[in-house]
């Protein structure tokens, strides 16, 4: 039987009309899918197609959405899933799903080969043949009654019917659901920004007003000392609206905040471990870094942080961050608006600092990131490595409306 992928495949390479039932209906809403002279397909058909990121066998839904945004920027098809409520595939799968719908490939490696797909079907078909003798009806995953599925199951169970090896198999094949499996249900809905959400807008102010009211007795007291207030403490800082950069908190990362201000603003890299040593590292929160930049024709000051637990304590602050750098792992993000690397390097620009014969981990080549290699003994290369990273940033920033 021909997968609804392979159909979509064929009526976009064949110019087809593709339209969503209901009628003008927008993709989250629309329950079907019609191709010219195609019966309708159920957008919540699997397809085969199967997203790495969350080893998901995404639905009809996902895999249209992804072909809808094939000539949109990153940007704004991560904007409408998120708007939308589907599941996002990442950019190298992305790439060559499209690849493979438009025609320009004969394969795709993250399609489920047709033996694959034969078991799926004959899987599907074999529970729904079982409910039908029992004198239950079909219902499609929004609880209608679809009297054309149950042609295709009759189709499906009439080609097991007719091959003895594979209709034992079935016979003997069970599915395994681990345990994220059955709490995710059939529809991706991940809820990590609705938590963090929360955490600043109820949670934090909370504390704060908790703390506030224990100290309402010295107010007086604190307004006596008010002028001695370190202009480089969090709440002074914070004011401003300046552009932030996260480092991360890894004692391995080549780039912290004891040698960042040397490295962006000096051109000049210092070995962490020396660094290190000198313990200025370990004592500061916030590093200011001022760039004068020949792109804008101005001078501009940067907050460099590592512990945005601390240091994010409204979610406008996000809005300020332009770029992450990160050693590869993705316990850094746990706690970031978006904790996913592949999503999250779509919205800040992320660089990868390595030492320049060190191997690159083989997770990070599908986020997006920027390596940026640092030699471990030529210093006089610092400079131009610097300049090389304000480039790349600063031609992001453009992008994102600076002036």
């Amino acid at each position: 039987m021909t997968s609804s992928i392979s159909l979509l495949r064929t009526a976009i390479i064949s110019k087809k009309a593709i339209k969503l039932i209901p009628e003008g209906a927008t993709i989250s809403d629309a329950k079907e899918l019609a191709i010219e002279g195609q019966p309708p397909l159920s957008l919540d058909e699997q397809t085969g197609f199967v997203n790495q990121e969350d080893n998901v066998n995404e639905a009809l839904r996902a895999v249209y959405q992804c072909w809808i945004h094939h000539e949109a920027s990153t940007t704004d098809y991560l904007a409408d899933c998120e708007k939308n409520s589907i599941a996002v595939i990442n950019f190298l799968e992305r790439t060559e799903l499209n690849s493979y719908l438009s025609g320009s490939s004969d394969t795709c490696k993250y399609l489920a080969t047709s033996d694959g797909n034969k078991k799926l079907e004959a899987a599907e078909t074999t529970t729904s043949t079982e409910n039908r003798t029992n004198g239950k009806k079909y219902t499609s995953k929004r609880g209608e009654t679809s009297e054309s599925s149950l042609g295709e199951m009759h189709k499906r169970q009439k080609i097991i019917d007719s091959d003895p090896f594979l209709k034992s198999v079935l016979e003997n094949e069970r599915e395994i659901v681990d345990h994220n499996s059955a709490l995710r249900g059939s529809k991706p809905v991940k809820f990590a920004s609705l938590a963090k959400e929360c955490e600043y807008k109820i949670v934090r102010p909370l504390k704060r007003e908790t703390g506030s009211s224990r100290d309402s007795g010295s107010k007086a007291h604190r307004h006596h000392h008010q002028e001695h207030v370190d202009p480089h403490s969090l709440s002074v800082v914070l004011k401003h609206k300046d552009p932030i950069i996260i480092l991360s908190p890894s004692a391995s990362a080549l780039i912290n905040l004891g040698n960042v201000k040397n490295f962006l603003e000096n051109g000049k890299f210092v070995d962490t471990s020396i660094e290190a040593t000198q313990g200025s590292a370990g004592s500061q929160n916030v590093v200011e870094i001022v760039r004068n930049s020949k792109k804008f024709n101005r001078k501009i000051k940067f907050l460099v942080v590592s512990d945005v637990d601390r240091f994010f304590t409204k979610p406008e602050h996000w809005d300020r961050v332009v770029a992450v750098f990160t050693t590869g792992q993705e316990w850094q993000f746990k706690n970031y608006r978006y904790s996913r690397p592949n999503i999250l390097f779509q919205k800040v620009k992320g660089f990868y600092v390595h030492y320049n014969e060190d191997l690159i981990p083989p997770s990070i080549k599908g986020w997006n990131l920027e390596v940026i290699p640092i030699e471990r003994s030529r210093r006089f290369r610092d400079k131009q490595t610097s300049e090389h990273v304000w480039e790349i940033l600063e031609k992001f920033m453009a992008t994102k409306g600076y002036k």
